[in-house]
């Protein structure tokens, strides 16, 4: 028996959550049992639990590109060729852009914790559409690792984090 499965059945409180915790894995499995990395394989996360109730999350890929625009172009568009020359720039960074974007999320918002599942109210997110909708997650707490599980029609999201500071 692992580690794991001892701890499925015990009670999970608001408090031994509380803490920073650092991105181990996360993996999405479809129906057909296809495994899609959405942040690539190992990406960077954290995930900040409060006492008062508050939690905060940011993840992405750790092989975005980057937009390939320096502060002066940001800055100064230019005029004449160096305004055609830098629009290039633009186009190139507006791609870069929007891959960042979708390889990237961040939220914020209060968290309460009941039957083993824990909801997150999103008040601050870098998806606007998803402000103010609760995050159900279903977790196991194993030593030092917490285990979320978002079960969807079509797919099941899996992720693991490790802790590294009980703040």
């Amino acid at each position: 028996m692992t580690e794991r499965t001892e701890m499925k059945n015990s009670i999970i409180s608001k408090e031994s959550l509380v803490g920073i915790w650092t991105l181990m894995d996360m993996k999405t499995v479809d129906n057909e049992e296809n495994v899609i990395y959405s942040y690539g394989e190992n990406p960077p996360g954290y995930l900040i639990y409060t006492k008062e109730g508050y939690v905060s999350v940011a993840m992405m890929n750790k092989h975005r590109l980057n937009l390939g625009l320096t502060v002066q172009h940001i800055m100064d568009m230019g005029y004449g060729i160096k305004r055609k020359i830098n629009m290039f720039k633009y186009i190139k960074a507006l791609f870069r852009y929007i891959q960042a974007v979708q390889q990237f999320v961040s939220y914020t918002g209060k968290y309460k914790v009941r039957d083993n599942k824990v909801i997150h109210n999103l008040e601050i997110c870098s998806v606007p559409d998803v402000i103010g909708v609760d995050f159900e997650r279903a977790i196991e707490l194993s030593g030092d690792k917490l285990f979320m599980t978002v079960l969807e029609p079509d797919y099941t999201v899996y992720t693991t984090w490790q802790r590294i500071s009980e703040v």
